[in-house]
């Protein structure tokens, strides 16, 4: 992997979602609402914040149309703002997460926090397809050897599969959520 490029903001940047990645998976696949997902949920928007507050400092290279293309450094462009996307649904989400009590937050904690996971998982394949050699190679051959690299089939056919579990996994969780509602709602006398 070639880091030898990666400045100060941009090391916080990768230990902050180095982080995030596991505590984030254990949020997702442990068990909700107990004292424990409360301190891991701390600690995953603390990340968060941490690694998309410093990405607005990482100007290196981004993307500020793409009709007609056009990218290069020291630009405000679509990774940055991606983080502002990120940052604003970490902050609903944990403001859900605060107000579960009522019907709607209920719903859009799970929902808000996936959609910050699929950022972060997001970021990290684009990432692993800019600095592992192995996988440049791979999209590198798709392209027959021109191009840009996150354009290739398989970087696509990666994406595509996060986005469908992302979505597979809001409709299960909201689907917990509106089973566990039901079965504590109070019963109404005839």
């Amino acid at each position: 992997m070639n880091m030898s490029d990666v400045s100060i903001i941009g090391w916080i940047h990768t230990l902050a979602a180095t982080a995030a990645i596991p505590i984030g998976a254990v949020l997702i696949f442990g068990p909700k609402g107990g004292p424990w997902h409360r301190f891991a949920g701390r600690w995953y928007v603390y990340m968060m914040i941490a690694m998309n507050v410093v990405s607005f400092g990482l100007f290196r290279f981004d993307i500020v149309r793409f009709v007609p293309f056009e990218a290069g450094p020291n630009r405000f462009g679509l990774f940055h703002w991606e983080s502002v996307f990120t940052l604003f649904f970490l902050m609903l989400g944990w403001y859900a997460a605060l107000h579960q009590r009522r019907a709607i937050w209920a719903y859009v904690h799970p929902v808000s926090m996936l959609i910050t996971y699929y950022m972060l998982i997001g970021g990290l394949v684009n990432e692993l397809f800019s600095r592992v050699p192995f996988l440049i190679a791979i999209a590198a051959a798709q392209l027959h050897g021109s191009g840009n690299r996150t354009r290739a089939p398989i970087v696509g056919e990666v994406r595509g599969a996060l986005l469908l579990a992302s979505i597979a996994l809001c409709v299960i969780f909201v689907t917990q959520v509106a089973l566990r509602r039901r079965s504590v709602r109070p019963m109404v006398p005839a």
